[in-house]
């Protein structure tokens, strides 16, 4: 098998990944799924949406200790693949 079809390869099951992904959880990606996906811990993907919210939001309710973390399908989608379009 050559590099290219390596990569094609590659490509064509990480776009089906993202295709079931997005089937599953049409709104909002929780963070467990896309750390499986990525193959890295909750917590590191937690800290990145808190500290860089570049690909969701963090937010903790006044009063309360544990934070909320939403990731929007659309905008992951988007991210993820480069397909911004404006």
């Amino acid at each position: 098998m050559t590099a290219l079809e390596k990569i094609t390869e590659y490509l064509s099951k990480d776009t089906e990944r993202l295709a079931e992904i997005i089937e599953k959880h049409p709104q909002q990606v929780p963070v467990p799924v896309i750390a499986d996906w990525w193959g890295c811990d909750e917590n590191s993907l937690r800290d990145a949406l808190q500290q860089q919210g570049l690909l969701g939001i963090a937010q903790r309710k006044p009063g309360k200790l544990n934070r909320g973390f939403v990731v929007p399908t659309g905008h992951l989608v988007r991210w993820y693949m480069c397909k911004w379009g404006f």
